[in-house]
């Protein structure tokens, strides 16, 4: 890791005591410079060493192996786009060569985005993440930045140490804690002075007085607030040093005018619409756990919902269902008591994009046959989006006809539904009157149709004869 311009960041996060040495050297290849204000890896670490100190424990040590591990893992999620962990951090920093063989225990925190050191910060701010400060054992540091195609720039630290080792021996090859600061044989982070939390006045106002070796970063963090904070609330700026005595401004809740702002990156619920429903959309550095926390459902729920397996890793942008809301699901109900019967009494299936005769009748249960016969069609015809067919089942016990109609017997086949293709069962068939007489009439009419026939014959036939 690369310590030039150490003497200028300095400045803005510590008092470096000593004669700054030349930079060792860790690794061969040269290194693009950052972007202009984009967060280093090294100012990751002189930040998170501030917070560590401000909670009353020694500075972690930069060690090259966990530096080429956070490195390496912020290409890969940059390079892959990820949205959280690759997994068994300690396994990754074990693997290359940290701890000797011996037990090595580590935790890994990231974030992505085009952020300041104040927003990284307050996204490490949970317990979870806070680990490489609030906890004594850790001894080891490392960090890596790197970006994705779209400009976007992912942040690793990672923090470590060997189980039933002195932190310092350097067995891993890492800069050593013994020395000066600033010496050869540590040319870590210089002194970084605790800050100590100033009491309220007779107003209830919090003033801190600034003491040697205390930052911008150690006071905004002591103080749970942002650097920003500090500027906005003091009209200062983070390029100009502070000195000793210099007395500050602390913003609270209670101060008029001040709001603490939503952490970058923690989740901040959506609202759900007039149904009730709520969809979540995935941001950076948000996981099943904690979007479950902030809806208050459980992560089976939110997989459920969403078809969604444990170990599939969520993207950014991605939308989730957190609630279906008031709206009652209809897979509850049969094919058929979706349905409702037509003025005729009848039941028709409305044909959608992409069905087809046989998927129809599976929907039903009904026999590819009978949804043919009843709409008089063949395996040849082609039925089209929209097009109405005649479905000849049973309806449903809530299912209520019309008053005056009936449903015709199963037995009489259905006027024909037109398909792209004729089929010989289209063509219609004459209609003969009934009789609404009774047979007498019929008897009747034959009766005077024989005497007639009986009297032309005997009239012309006769006379035809006797012609001859």
């Amino acid at each position: 890791m690369s310590f030039q311009c150490f003497t200028s960041l300095s400045l803005l996060l510590v008092f470096a005591v000593g004669t700054f040495q030349p930079p060792v050297i860790v690794q061969a290849e040269e290194i693009e410079p950052a972007p202009a204000k984009q967060v280093s890896a090294y100012e990751l670490i002189l930040a998170m060493n501030s917070l560590r100190v401000s909670y009353g424990f020694a500075p972690l040590i930069e060690d090259p192996i966990v530096d080429a591990v956070a490195q390496s893992t912020a290409q890969i999620m940059a390079a892959n786009n990820m949205s959280w962990h690759i997994g068994d951090v300690r396994g990754r920093i074990a693997a290359a060569g940290y701890g000797s063989g011996g037990t090595v225990w580590a935790t890994e925190n990231f974030a992505v985005g085009n952020m300041s050191l104040d927003q990284i910060m307050a996204v490490w701010a949970d317990p979870d993440h806070m680990r490489p400060a609030t906890t004594a054992e850790y001894c080891h540091v490392g960090a890596g930045t790197a970006q994705t195609s779209d400009g976007r720039t992912y942040y690793i630290l990672q923090a470590a140490y060997i189980s039933g080792q002195e932190c310092g021996s350097g067995s891993s090859g890492s800069l050593t804690a013994g020395g000066t600061p600033g010496s050869a044989s540590n040319p870590g982070f210089g002194l970084i002075m605790p800050v100590k939390i100033a009491t309220p006045d007779a107003d209830g106002k919090i003033y801190h007085v600034v003491e040697s070796g205390q930052s911008f970063w150690s006071i905004a963090i002591a103080y749970q607030i942002t650097i920003n904070d500090l500027e906005t609330w003091n009209n200062l700026s983070r390029d100009t040093p502070l000195t000793a005595g210099q007395r500050l401004f602390i913003p609270g809740r209670n101060t008029a005018g001040y709001a603490t702002p939503t952490p970058f990156g923690m989740i901040v619920p959506a609202a759900p619409d007039a149904s009730g429903r709520i969809v979540h959309t995935v941001a950076a550095y948000q996981a099943l756990s904690t979007i479950s926390e902030a809806y208050h459902v459980t992560v089976d729920q939110i997989l459920a919902l969403n078809g969604l397996q444990a170990d599939w890793p969520l993207q950014i942008g991605q939308k989730l269902v957190i609630s279906l809301g008031n709206v009652t699901p209809s897979a509850t109900l049969s094919a058929l008591q979706k349905l409702t019967p037509a003025a005729d009494g009848n039941y028709y299936h409305t044909v959608q994009s992409g069905e087809t005769l046989s998927g129809i009748a599976g929907v039903y249960d009904v026999s590819l046959t009978e949804l043919m016969t009843w709409n008089g069609l063949t395996t040849d015809s082609v039925i089209l989006e929209g097009q109405k067919l005649l479905l000849r089942i049973t309806p449903p016990p809530t299912a209520t006809l019309p008053p005056t109609q009936t449903l015709a017997p199963t037995t009489i086949p259905p006027s024909p539904t037109p398909s792209m293709i004729p089929s010989p069962t289209e063509t219609p068939l004459p209609v003969q009157a009934e009789s609404t007489s009774g047979p007498g009439l019929g008897i009747l009419i034959g009766v005077i149709l024989l005497l007639t026939a009986g009297f032309l014959w005997w009239r012309f036939g006769r006379k035809g004869t006797s012609a001859d």
